[in-house]
């Protein structure tokens, strides 16, 4: 199963059920990737001198939701090789634990860089799309911290070393950065 092959109604009725495809990962990498889209609501038809910025900036984050997409169906495929692995009430390769972590570590990477190119948008973008900026700020810092769960459960046993406390701490900077960026435009 992929993320896109679903419709809206397919896939809240899909992660409604007891054994989920997708779960609770992927439906944070979805979150992220709708909250990098929402923040290019604030994008312009005419930005004057910074025209190229402006471009650079959108193609990155074309490219960070291009990427969310294969990330959350990597998600969804790993995490289904991990419960296949518990099916079979053997012990389980530490493998199997690290894979099924690595869309989640590799989401933390993409939505920080998604933070700090959402900056741009929201210093120089439409103001009257402001406030769907903010929401993405919002739902992009909230998806670095839900991956939280997934990557400390998976990683717990495992000799893999992920330093989230790091991330969180970078999320955070540049989450705080947006915000006061919000509350000079809105002054």
């Amino acid at each position: 199963m992929k993320i896109n092959d679903l419709r809206v109604g397919e896939l809240i009725e899909e992660t409604r059920k007891v054994h989920a495809k997708p779960g609770g990962g992927a439906i944070v990498i979805l979150t992220a990737n709708l909250a990098v889209n929402l923040g290019l609501m604030m994008d312009k038809n005419n930005w004057g001198d910074l025209e190229e910025k402006a471009k650079e900036n959108r193609k990155v984050m074309e490219e960070i939701s291009d990427l969310l997409t294969k990330c959350a169906n990597d998600d969804i495929y790993y995490a289904n090789l991990l419960i296949d692995q518990y099916k079979t009430k053997a012990p389980i390769d530490e493998k199997f634990y690290v894979d099924a972590s690595k869309p989640q570590i590799r989401l933390n990477t993409l939505a920080l860089k998604a933070l700090e190119v959402l900056s741009f948008f929201l210093k120089y973008g439409k103001a009257s799309t402001l406030a769907d900026g903010e929401i993405a700020n919002e739902l992009i810092y909230n998806s670095i911290k839900s991956s939280e769960p997934t990557l400390k459960a998976n990683l717990n046993e495992t000799n893999y070393k992920y330093n989230i406390g790091e991330v969180l701490d970078e999320a955070y900077r540049l989450y705080q950065n947006n915000r006061n960026i919000i509350e000079r435009r809105k002054a």
